[in-house]
């Protein structure tokens, strides 16, 4: 083996030891979160004892996951695509979906009274600091690890580039359908300006999420050339991702939308297992490797 050879095994070795302490820091903010809620539920009374930090127990697992949410694309996808590319694709992701929230949160673009592209909204204080005092800091990154992940997945559907294309964005859109709920009635991340049919939400965000989506997809198949863009442990960010909402829901007794978020999130593993049942025999494996 040549030095240039150990070299990059060295590299890929770092970056593969960087990944599963991400990941399972992304488990552990997660789990954490999750059995927090679960001992409310079963004993209120331990609140008074929490209560006096119960603002950080909630945002400090919550920033971690989003934190990590946002890491573990760069080392899932780093070494195929390679490290430069992977940084404009973290770029691109990150300013089409900060676009798109800026746009709306300031209502800049308004047709007919509907604020474009996901209707009228504003984020609370519980994501922290905010772009221009409108969009947390994190919610860019995650518009670029939620679409190359369902973009992931959605490749290993159907070879046909338009329609791995629209079914990518079509996954991110399932993905809302757990989260929204969570995040805009079970906790107040953020709220609409109207109370919209889907426990608070308006139809015009999914359309939003859509377009934004697709936008940001575009540029994540242009820029990745004859690189592939696949990951056995793709499945697991994407579950996972869909878990916690679902969690929540569950938790406050949301159990309408965490019925039909469940529903929503298992399609793509739907597809998978009927296009090919390795796919997710491998996202097993990874985990016990």
């Amino acid at each position: 083996m040549s030095s240039t050879d150990a070299t990059r095994r060295d590299l890929q070795d770092n970056v593969d030891l960087l990944f599963r302490f991400s990941f399972w820091l992304f488990v552990g903010a997660i789990s954490f979160s999750v059995a927090g809620m679960l001992l409310l539920k079963l004993f209120p009374s331990t609140m008074e004892l929490f209560g006096p930090i119960y603002t950080k127990l909630v945002k400090t697992p919550t920033w971690t996951f989003m934190t990590m949410l946002a890491i573990l694309p760069v080392l899932m996808y780093g070494s195929s695509l390679g490290w430069r590319r992977i940084w404009a694709f973290v770029a691109w992701g990150c300013l089409v979906g900060a676009a798109g929230e800026l746009i709306g949160t300031t209502g800049i673009l308004t047709v007919g009274g509907l604020p474009l592209p996901f209707g009228e909204y504003h984020y609370t204080n519980w994501l922290g600091p905010k772009i221009a005092g409108h969009v947390p800091y994190f919610i860019p990154p995650s518009w670029f690890a939620m679409s190359i992940v369902s973009l992931d997945l959605a490749r290993r559907v159907t070879t046909q580039r338009w329609s791995y294309m629209l079914l990518g964005t079509i996954f991110m859109v399932l993905w809302d359908v757990a989260l929204d709920p969570a995040m805009n009635q079970a906790f107040p991340f953020w709220n609409y300006a109207v109370d919209g049919f889907f426990f608070g939400m308006p139809f015009s965000n999914w359309v939003g999420w859509f377009v934004v989506t697709f936008v940001i997809i575009i540029g994540y198949e242009w820029m990745r050339g004859d690189r592939e863009i696949q990951n056995d442990w793709a499945p697991w960010v994407y579950a996972l991702n869909c878990f916690f909402p679902l969690a929540i829901c569950l938790l406050r007794d949301l159990y309408l939308a965490a019925l039909i978020g469940t529903l929503t999130s298992a399609l793509p593993f739907v597809l998978l297992w009927a296009t090919n049942p390795s796919y997710l025999t491998r996202a097993l494996s990874v985990v016990r490797s």
